[in-house]
């Protein structure tokens, strides 16, 4: 016979022989002590949930700084072409500044790396970095005029223990397309940018009028 809830029931009204319910097996023949407790399961939520707000130990913290100040990532020239033709298609700006490193043309890529090890830092994973003679190309995609001051002034300040002042006066950056269409136009900038800054006039201090001295 079926009861209302639809398990088989005997005419006497008891329920057929089986596992019954119990503090040992509970309703499914599992035993209580091997469910973990609520206390348990919140404190694995939490420590999920907290996992990605863990801050990093300070030696690992260390151990991460140096590594990105030994490694550089040298980029090719060929790499400015690519980034030409791709912000011609989708009308995009990027910036090339240039870094004079004085190294001479022995030097190399060796010769830019310290300075291309600290300027690494500061940049962007999208930017790009190679040496070319004496100098060190920076090239800053989805950047302004704006955007690339902010990234000079970023820099100047740290490169100052390793380039003399002249070197310092003389980093350039010029923008795509404001200041040239094609690669050749670009470098030709630059270096219209370099000269005006090497026979630009120093400034003359000029002394406050004085009541004896009134202005001419």
């Amino acid at each position: 016979m079926l009861s209302f809830n639809g398990t088989e029931q005997h005419e006497s009204g008891a329920a057929p022989a089986g596992l019954a319910p119990s503090a040992e097996n509970g309703a499914e023949g599992v035993s209580l002590a091997m469910l973990p407790s609520s206390r348990q399961v919140v404190r694995a939520h939490l420590r999920v949930l907290l996992r990605p707000l863990r801050r990093p130990s300070r030696a690992q913290t260390v151990r991460r700084i140096e590594a990105r100040r030994r490694t550089v990532t040298w980029s090719s020239p060929e790499e400015l072409q690519l980034e030409l033709n791709r912000s011609r298609r989708y009308g995009h700006r990027f910036v090339l500044v240039r870094i004079p490193c004085g190294h001479g043309e022995e030097g190399g890529s060796n010769g830019s790396e310290e300075v291309a090890r600290t300027v690494s830092s500061l940049l962007r994973g999208v930017d790009r970095v190679w040496p070319d003679g004496t100098s060190l190309y920076l090239l800053l995609p989805e950047c302004d005029r704006a955007m690339g001051e902010a990234m000079l002034a970023r820099i100047r300040d740290p490169l100052t223990k390793l380039l003399s002042e002249e070197e310092l006066r003389a980093i350039s950056s010029v923008l795509f397309p404001d200041d040239g269409f094609t690669g050749g136009a670009l470098f030709d900038a630059l270096d219209g940018r370099s000269i005006s800054l090497a026979t630009r006039p120093a400034q003359v201090a000029v002394a406050p009028p004085t009541p004896e001295a009134p202005l001419a």
